[in-house]
């Protein structure tokens, strides 16, 4: 009987080879894949105001990793960090029209990634494998 590779293993194994096809492909946009996934929580946040600590929380992130991240994107030009009003201590980020410019391509890329991921699977199963997926984030994520 052949031996199962342990399923954290192979998430392991899939987040490697996603994250890589999908740097290569924002590298022509001139951003990670890490730095993708703070844009894209700027873009859907429903919060009028966005500070490092909420985007920490929102990414599981830890404080010198979005330091790095929030440095790396304001000197491409894609947020701004602004001193909050409520509490100096605290930057509020903003996106720049750069950003915007960029989430349309953003977006196809990552689609296209994702039917890559479900390349062979019906409807059903694409959203059997949500469910699950989901399903597994819940039992894992710290409560």
């Amino acid at each position: 009987m052949k031996e199962r590779m342990p399923i954290g293993f192979m998430f392991k194994q899939i987040n490697n080879v996603y994250e890589k096809e999908f740097n290569n492909r924002l590298r022509t946009l001139g951003i990670t894949a890490s730095q993708c996934a703070v844009l894209d929580y700027l873009f859907v946040s429903s919060k009028e105001e966005v500070t490092q600590r909420d985007i920490e929380r929102a990414l599981s992130l830890k404080n010198p990793t979005v330091t790095g991240l929030l440095k790396r994107l304001d000197e491409k030009g894609f947020i701004l960090s602004v001193p909050s009003n409520k509490d100096r201590r605290c930057n509020n980020i903003y996106l720049t029209e750069k950003a915007y410019d960029i989430r349309r391509r953003m977006e196809m890329d990552r689609k296209k990634l994702d039917k890559m991921l479900t390349l062979g699977m019906n409807k059903k199963e694409i959203e059997a494998l949500e469910k699950m997926l989901s399903r597994v984030l819940y039992n894992i994520a710290e409560p």
